[in-house]
């Protein structure tokens, strides 16, 4: 049987067509939800950047997805989107470094009080920071579309071999630094 989604894989393993197509309304609700998540960041980034001239959430979404339009539409196949990917992954790791930079350069910050488990921990924030973890690494349900849109399926554990360990030094590395050169609580 052909399992090009989660859907189609949990209606194949749960041999049920109506549990197949919850599944794959929970995951692309899910999808969706974070996409508007996205959206909303987009929208607050671009009031952020243009401070001078006060924009209402709704015109700076809607000034961003018009600027992203083009270059999203014109994807067509998984092939066209390697440079955009590319281009994200070094913009990425330039806001990173630019970032531990004006914090490593701000000696105003107090020296950190390392715990192990902070003090004014509560429930919803560690379920908040937990949610964000996850998230950051919950692109796996795409792995079945991805690899129906390879030339070469088969080529995908090598993909994964790479992507995935980047992405674990990458978080660990934030994480670490942000917490070693002591980012106020703010940050």
């Amino acid at each position: 049987p052909r399992v090009g989604t989660m859907g189609e894989v949990a209606s194949c393993a749960l041999r049920s067509k109506t549990l197949g197509r919850l599944v794959e309304i929970v995951v692309y609700g899910y999808t969706f939800l974070g996409q508007a998540s996205y959206l909303l960041v987009l929208g607050t980034s671009l009031q952020q950047c243009l401070f001078s001239d006060p924009l209402c959430l709704d015109v700076a979404i809607a000034i961003g997805c018009v600027v992203l339009v083009v270059p999203v539409c014109s994807v067509r196949k998984l092939s066209e989107s390697v440079l955009l990917c590319l281009f994200n992954t070094v913009l990425i790791a330039l806001v990173v470094v630019l970032a531990f930079i004006a914090i490593a350069r701000d000696s105003s910050r107090p020296a950190p009080d390392a715990h192990l488990v902070p003090p004014d921990l509560s429930f919803e924030s560690m379920m908040g920071a937990a949610t964000n973890v996850v998230y950051s690494f919950a692109g796996q349900w795409m792995y079945f579309e991805l690899m129906e849109s390879m030339d070469t399926p088969s080529d995908f554990p090598k993909a994964f071999l790479i992507a995935g360990p980047f992405m674990v030094v990458t978080y660990l590395t934030v994480a670490l630094l942000g917490y070693g050169l002591g980012a106020a609580k703010s940050d």
